[in-house]
C-alpha cells in the first residue's frame, strides 16, 4: 500500500489541506499544535470511518467557524490506484478505482465503503504493522506482559492464537455432536420392536372398523322417518300454542275497548259543561276591553311624560352652567394680549445678547476638547523624555547584537553540518572495516587484524575528537540562543517606544495650541451664555402657552353658539310635552294619576279574562276530536268480537288433531337414536384418527430406522474428523511458537543493530526471550546481560524505539507502507542524530515512509519534507522537495 495524495477540509484546524506523499521518507514536520498530528489522524478516519478509530469522535471534527468536514485519500494498493472520500457531517461516502482512463465508482455508503476497506487492508494490521503510534514505545517498555501483546499484534500472533482456540472450539463442537448421536442410537436400540407392536396395533383397528361401519346407514334411515313425523306434530302444536295466544290477545283487546268507550263518554259529557263557562268569561271580557286599552295608553303617555321632561329640565340645567363659564373664560382670554406683547420684547433682547457671545462659547468648547485630549495624552505616556531616549539607544544596540549572533549561529551550524559529516563518513568506514574481508576499503591493500584495528582506533580517537568539537559547539550555541532570548525580549520593547514618542510629540503641539486660549474669560462668558439661554427658554415657554390659550377663544365661541341652540331645542320640547297632557284632558300630572287609579280595576279584571276566548277555541276543538275517537272505537269493539269468534272455531278443530302423549315418545325415540348414531360417529372417527395415527408412527419409526442406520455412518466419520483437528491444533500450536521464536530472534538482531548505534556500541547486543505471556528484553554489556533496570532513562526509551523499529523492519519484506507518530519525544540531542542516521539505513528497506515530528534534525533524512505551521487558527501545510 502507497498513500499518495491526502485533502482534508475543516477537519480540527485545518481548513482546504492537500498534501502529497512519494516513495521513500515523508516527514511531517511542526511545532505542537500546529495541526500535523491531525494529518494522520484524518488518514485513519478517511479510511475506516465510522467505526474506527474508536477513541475519534465526531464532535470533535467540525473547525471552528467551518461548515462541512470532508476527507479524501489516494492511494495505490497492488497496482491499482484507488480514492476514498468521505463527507463525515453528511454522512456520506464513497470509493472509486482508476482504469488507466477515467475514475470508475466501485461503493457507496458509510458501512458499504467501510467494509470494503476491511477486506482490502484490516483495520488491525494497518494498526499494528503500518502505523506506530504516540505511546506504544511505552506500552513496550512498561511490562513484559504489555510487550507481548504489543509483539503479537504487531507480528500477526493473534491469528494464529485464534486459530488454535477456534479450533478447540470445533473440536468442542464435534465432541458435541458426538455424544448427541450416541445418546440418539442408545435411545433407538428397541426400534424394530416398536414397528412390531404397531403393525398388531394397526390390525386390531382396521378389524373393529370393518364391524362397525354396516351399523351406521341403519340407524340413519330409522332416524329420518322418525324425525319427519316429529317434525309434523311439532308444527301442530307450535299453531295451537299460536291460536291460544291470538285468542288470549283479542279478548284483552276487547275488555280495553269496553273501559276506553266509558271513559270517553265521561269525557265529552265534562267538556260540554266546561264550554258553557268560558262563552261566559269571554262576553265579560268584551265588555272591559275599552277601559283596558285606555288605562294602557295613559299608563304609556305618563311614563314618556315624567321621563323626557326630567332628562330635558336636566339637560337645560347643564347647558345653562357651560354657556356661564365660557362667557367668564373669555372675559379672562382679553387680558392675555397685553401681555404676550411685553414678553416678546423681552425675547428680542435676549437673542441679540447671545449672538453677541456664541463666538466667545465655541472658542470655550475648543480649548476644554484640547485640554481633555491632553490630559489623556499625558495618563498614556509612561516615560520620562530622558528615558526614551535612553530606551532608543538599548534597542539600536540591541538590533546591532541580534545580527551578531545570528551571523555566530550560521557559521556554528556550517561547522558542525561540516563535522557531522566527517562523523558520519568515519563511521560508514568503521563499519565497511568490521565487514571488510581480504582487502583494505581505505588503501586497497590485504587487510589484517593489526592493520584493521589500527585504522579503526584510528577514525574512533577521530570520531571521539570530533564528536567533542561537536558538543562544544552545541554549548556555544546554547548560550547564544539564551543571549538571543534576552536580546528579542529588549526588542518587544521597539513598538512601545515608538508609541511612547508619538505620544509626547502630540503633547507638545496640543500645549503650544493651548497657550492662545484665555480659559479664565471664556469660561465666564460661557456661563453667561447658559444664564442668558435659560431665561429665552422660560420666556419662550411661557410666550407659547399663552398663543395657545388665544387660540382657544374661537373654538370657546363656537362652542357657546352650539350650546344655545341646545338649549332652546330642549325647551320646545319641554313645551310641546305639556300641550300633549293638556290635549288629553289634564291640567296636571295629578289628575292623570287619579284617572289611572279610577280604571285599574278594570285593566286588572281583562287581564284575567283575556285567555278565556282561546281557550273556548281550544276546547271545542277537543270536543269535537273525542266525538270522533269515540264512533272509532265503537267500530273497533265491533270488529274484535268477530274475529275472536273465528279464532275460537278454528282452535277446537286444531285441538282434535294434536296428542301431547304421541308428540312426547315421538320426542324420546328421536333423542335416543340420534344419540346411539352419534356415539357410534364418534367412535369410527376415533378408530379412523387411530389408525391413521398408527400408519404415520409406523412410517417415522421405518424412517427414523433408515436415519438411525445413517448416524452409525455420521459417528464413525466425526470421530475421525475429531482425531484430525485435535492433530491441526496441535500443528498451529508448534508452528505459532517457531513462528513466534524465529521472528524474535530476527527482530532481536535488528534491534541489536540499531540499539548499538544509538548508544554509541556502549552495548554490544539487545537480548529477546519469550516465555508465556510475556516478551523479555535485556541487553549485552561487557559480556554480560542485564535487564531493563540497568539503563538509564535515555537508554530505555532508545531500546524501546530499536525494538519497536526492528519489529516493523522484520515485515519491511511484507509491508510496503510504514507510519511513525513522533518517534523521538524523550530523545536527548546525541540520540536524535543518531537516529536520523538509522532511518537513512534501515528506513529505506521500506518502500513508503510517512514520519510526523517537531525535530528539525529529522529533515536530514527526509526525501520529502511537508511544513505544517498554525496561522490565525489556522493550519498551513507548505510542501518542500528535497534532492536525494
Amino acid at each position: 500500500m502507497k498513500i499518495e495524495k491526502l485533502i482534508i477540509k475543516d477537519f480540527r484546524s485545518h481548513k482546504l489541506t492537500k498534501v502529497t506523499f512519494t516513495s521513500g521518507i515523508n516527514l511531517i514536520i511542526g511545532q505542537n499544535g500546529s495541526g500535523k498530528s491531525s494529518l494522520l489522524d484524518a488518514l485513519l478516519i478517511g479510511l475506516y470511518w465510522p467505526s474506527k478509530p474508536k477513541d475519534l469522535k465526531k464532535d470533535d471534527f467540525l473547525r471552528i467557524g467551518g461548515t462541512t468536514t470532508e476527507i479524501t485519500v489516494f492511494f495505490e494498493k497492488d497496482g491499482v490506484k484507488y480514492q476514498i472520500h468521505r463527507n463525515i457531517t453528511r454522512g456520506l461516502s464513497f470509493v472509486k478505482y482508476h482504469d488507466g482512463s477515467s475514475w470508475r465508482g466501485l461503493e457507496s455508503g458509510q458501512k458499504q465503503v467501510r467494509d470494503w476497506m476491511e477486506k482490502l487492508v484490516p483495520y488491525d494490521v494497518f494498526l499494528n504493522a503500518i502505523y506506530i503510534r504516540q505511546g506504544e514505545i511505552d506500552a513496550i517498555l512498561e511490562s513484559d506482559e504489555s510487550r507481548e501483546k504489543v509483539v503479537r499484534q504487531v507480528l500477526g500472533l493473534d491469528r494464529y492464537e485464534n486459530a488454535y482456540k477456534n479450533l478447540l472450539e470445533v473440536r468442542k463442537e464435534i465432541d458435541a455432536r458426538i455424544r448427541a448421536i450416541e445418546d440418539y442410537l442408545k435411545s433407538t436400540e428397541n426400534i424394530d420392536e416398536l414397528i412390531g407392536n404397531m403393525e398388531k396395533e394397526l390390525a386390531e383397528t382396521l378389524k373393529v372398523i370393518n364391524e362397525l361401519s354396516p351399523e351406521i346407514p341403519k340407524l340413519i334411515k330409522e332416524l329420518e322417518g322418525v324425525e319427519k313425523r316429529l317434525r309434523d306434530l311439532d308444527a301442530l302444536a307450535e299453531e295451537i300454542n299460536a291460536l291460544q295466544l291470538e285468542t288470549r290477545k283479542r279478548e284483552g283487546n276487547v275488555k280495553a275497548l269496553e273501559a276506553k268507550l266509558q271513559e270517553l263518554e265521561k269525557r265529552i259529557e265534562e267538556s260540554r259543561s266546561h264550554l258553557r263557562e268560558l262563552e261566559e268569561k269571554v262576553r265579560e271580557s268584551n265588555k272591559l276591553k275599552g277601559s283596558a286599552e285606555l288605562y294602557l295608553k295613559l299608563v304609556e303617555f305618563r311614563k314618556q311624560y315624567v321621563d323626557e321632561k326630567a332628562n330635558g329640565e336636566k339637560l337645560a340645567e347643564n347647558y345653562r352652567a357651560q354657556i356661564s363659564g365660557i362667557e367668564e373664560r373669555l372675559a379672562e382670554l382679553s387680558d392675555m394680549k397685553n401681555r404676550i406683547g411685553e414678553l416678546e420684547k423681552k425675547r428680542e433682547e435676549l437673542k441679540k445678547k447671545l449672538a453677541e457671545l456664541e463666538e466667545s462659547v465655541k472658542a470655550y468648547e475648543e480649548a476644554r476638547a484640547l485640554k481633555t485630549n491632553l490630559d489623556r495624552l499625558r495618563k498614556r505616556l509612561k516615560f520620562e523624555p530622558e528615558e526614551i531616549e535612553r530606551l532608543a539607544a538599548e534597542i539600536e544596540a540591541a538590533k546591532k547584537r541580534k545580527e551578531e549572533i545570528q551571523r555566530e549561529l550560521e557559521e556554528i551550524n556550517e561547522k558542525r553540518g561540516e563535522l557531522k559529516n566527517r562523523v558520519s563518513e568515519r563511521n560508514k568506514a568503521i563499519i565497511e572495516l568490521k565487514k571488510a574481508k581480504g582487502k583494505c576499503p581505505v588503501c586497497n591493500r590485504e587487510l589484517t587484524e593489526e592493520h584493521r584495528k589500527g585504522l579503526m582506533e584510528r577514525y574512533l580517537a577521530e570520531v571521539k575528537d570530533v564528536s567533542k568539537e561537536i558538543k562544544e559547539l552545541d554549548s556555544q550555541e546554547r548560550k547564544l540562543r539564551r543571549e538571543l532570548v534576552k536580546v528579542e525580549g529588549v526588542l518587544k520593547g521597539e513598538r512601545e517606544l515608538i508609541t511612547q514618542r508619538e505620544l509626547l510629540e502630540q503633547i507638545k503641539e496640543l500645549e503650544e495650541k493651548l497657550k492662545s486660549y484665555d480659559l479664565k474669560k471664556l469660561e465666564k462668558k460661557a456661563e453667561d451664555y447658559e444664564n442668558l439661554k435659560g431665561k429665552l427658554g422660560k420666556i419662550e415657554g411661557e410666550l407659547k402657552s399663552l398663543k395657545d390659550e388665544l387660540e382657544k377663544a374661537k373654538a370657546l365661541e363656537k362652542k357657546k353658539a352650539v350650546l344655545e341652540k341646545k338649549l332652546k331645542s330642549i325647551e320646545e320640547k319641554l313645551a310641546e310635552l305639556e300641550n300633549e297632557l293638556g290635549e288629553l284632558g289634564f291640567s296636571d300630572i295629578k289628575e292623570l294619576d287619579e284617572k289611572l287609579s279610577e280604571l285599574e280595576p278594570a285593566y286588572r279584571r281583562y287581564l284575567e279574562l283575556k285567555g278565556a276566548e282561546s281557550e273556548l277555541e281550544r276546547e271545542k276543538k277537543r270536543l269535537k276530536r273525542t266525538e270522533e275517537e269515540l264512533e272509532e272505537t265503537r267500530e273497533k269493539l265491533q270488529g274484535e268480537f268477530s274475529s275472536l269468534e273465528e279464532l275460537r272455531k278454528r282452535l277446537n278443530e286444531k285441538e282434535k288433531l294434536y296428542s301431547p302423549e304421541e308428540h312426547a315418545g315421538i320426542r324420546e325415540r328421536f333423542t335416543s337414536l340420534r344419540e346411539e348414531l352419534a356415539g357410534k360417529r364418534a367412535q369410527l372417527e376415533a378408530l379412523e384418527k387411530k389408525r391413521e395415527e398408527t400408519m404415520e408412527n409406523l412410517k417415522k419409526l421405518k424412517e427414523e430406522k433408515e436415519e438411525r442406520k445413517e448416524k452409525i455412518k455420521e459417528l464413525e466419520n466425526l470421530k475421525k474428523a475429531r482425531e484430525r483437528v485435535q492433530n491441526l491444533r496441535e500443528k498451529v500450536r508448534r508452528y505459532k511458537a517457531m513462528l513466534k521464536e524465529g521472528a524474535l530472534a530476527k527482530v532481536g538482531e535488528l534491534a541489536s543493530e540499531i540499539f548499538e548505534e544509538l548508544t554509541e556500541e556502549k552495548y554490544s547486543g539487545v537480548t529477546v526471550k519469550a516465555e508465556e505471556n510475556k516478551v523479555k528484553l535485556g541487553v549485552i554489556y561487557n559480556g554480560k546481560e542485564y535487564g531493563l533496570g540497568f539503563l538509564s532513562g535515555g537508554e530505555r526509551i532508545a531500546l524501546g524505539l530499536a525494538f519497536r523499529l526492528a519489529l516493523s523492519l522484520y515485515l519491511a519484506g511484507e509491508i510496503s507502507l510504514l507510519i511513525l507518530d513522533e518517534p523521538t519525544p524523550y530523545l536527548d540531542d546525541e540520540r536524535r542524530r543518531r537516529l536520523v542516521d538509522i532511518m537513512q539505513r534501515y528506513l529505506r528497506k521500506i518502500p513508503q515512509v510517512i514520519v510526523v515530528s517537531h525535530d528539525e534534525e529529522l529533515k536530514d533524512a527526509a526525501d520529502r519534507v511537508i511544513r505544517v505551521s498554525l496561522e490565525n487558527g489556522v493550519s498551513s501545510v507548505r510542501e518542500v522537495e528535497l534532492s536525494v
